[in-house]
């Protein structure tokens, strides 16, 4: 247990090293420096301490930290200038989080299909949207949970990168929500015929897209979207985690055919957009979408998935599947699965793992290839400490 375990409901399994701080790629404790190859699971994708974010933040700070909604906010303003000027967006709503952008896009979907006599919303295998009940009831029905499968109804899943199944996408869809590289269902990338057939019934059916890109989105792919590599423009996509620079922010990015579809006192939400927040995330994002240091994310995950595959090489009985882009990446573990966080620890580099045996790799954007390599030499060790579990 925890030192301040017992004071929490039981929902996070933590791990117990006390965190004294955290630099670039590094997290430091009590125990030692350790690699952090999942950054707060996609959210601190510029790492941590980045000069520019923690200025911008102290600054804000020592203007106003929070102002009602009723007011509009310098850096909120900013931050959804710079996301309509930079991305296919009209007009952008913000949140505290994915799963509350998730919300807001739903209740665009449902309000269209209510006025166009449209019930089904569709989704896919191995989804994951996020954990509050309409979120949830997106996510692909799984045994971890009872919510996901009852809260919204008329809610169709289809099977993931199956191209025959989106036939059942017609006149009686509202809208479509898909992750184009599913994060938590395992790292798994679409196909670009399934994508390519998706957007043709779409709009043929004239079904709301929805993307998320929550986890994919903010450059982790090599671009600042995933749906950019698939030659697609949604409707709707929700963005968040890495958009904050590490302070809590989601958005919904709509386009001018839905943009005004929510009106006046019809959605809403009290610390929606903070201002510090905003500022964070401006200067997280001004970092990010430059095709210098996009090109340089490609270049990194290619360098780390061709080392992967090395290994995948020499211990084929160990590695599966290796899927990803970017440096988003997912390794399918064959065996002792379940002591592969521990075996990695001991190397002093915290992991993820996702799906029960997908070694799921979300490190910095701004990872080192010195780091990389040191990665892959103890990732090596992990693997060869294997053979020594009964």
């Amino acid at each position: 247990m925890t030192k301040y375990e017992k004071y929490f409901i039981p929902v996070y399994k933590r791990l117990k090293h006390k965190v004294e701080f955290a630099h670039g790629s590094t997290i430091y404790t009590k125990d030692g420096a350790y690699l952090d190859m999942f950054s707060g699971l996609g959210v601190n994708i510029l790492g941590y301490f980045n000069k520019r974010v923690v200025n911008e933040i102290s600054l804000q700070l020592s203007r106003y930290s929070h102002l009602s909604n009723y007011f509009e906010a310098e850096p909120v303003g900013k931050l959804a200038k710079y996301l309509v000027n930079n991305t296919f967006a009209e007009k952008v709503f913000f949140s505290n989080s994915g799963t509350e952008a998730v919300e807001a896009g739903l209740k665009i979907i449902r309000k269209y299909g209510k006025d166009n006599d449209r019930n089904n919303i569709i989704t896919f295998t191995k989804a994951f949207h996020g954990r509050t009940l309409g979120a949830a009831s997106v996510t692909a029905p799984d045994k971890s949970s009872v919510y996901n499968h009852s809260a919204v109804p008329n809610i169709i899943t289809l099977e993931f990168n199956n191209e025959n199944d989106l036939d059942k996408i017609d006149g009686n869809t509202a809208g479509v929500f898909i992750e184009i590289i599913q994060g938590q269902g395992g790292i798994n990338v679409a196909d670009k015929a399934f994508i390519k057939k998706l957007k043709e019934r779409t709009d043929k059916f004239k079904a709301v897209l929805m993307i998320d890109e929550i986890q994919s989105g903010m450059g982790r792919t090599g671009k600042l979207f995933s749906f950019e590599h698939y030659g697609i423009v949604p409707d709707l996509a929700v963005i968040a985690k890495a958009i904050g620079g590490g302070l809590p922010l989601g958005a919904l990015l709509a386009n001018k055919e839905f943009c005004d579809y929510l009106t006046y006192g019809e959605h809403g939400s009290t610390f929606g957009g903070n201002p510090v927040s905003c500022a964070a995330g401006l200067a997280t994002i001004k970092q990010i979408n430059n095709e210098k240091f996009l090109c340089s994310v490609s270049q990194k995950g290619e360098m780390l998935k061709e080392e992967i595959l090395k290994l995948k090489h020499r211990y084929p009985e160990k590695i599966g599947r290796i899927s990803g882009l970017g440096l988003m990446i997912g390794i399918e573990i064959l065996k002792n699965e379940d002591k592969v966080m521990e075996l990695f620890e001991k190397e002093k580099i915290f992991v993820n793992m996702t799906r029960g045996n997908i070694l799921r790799l979300l490190p910095p954007l701004i990872i080192t290839e010195e780091e990389i390599k040191h990665f892959v030499e103890k990732f090596e060790t992990v693997l060869s400490k294997m053979n020594q579990i009964k």
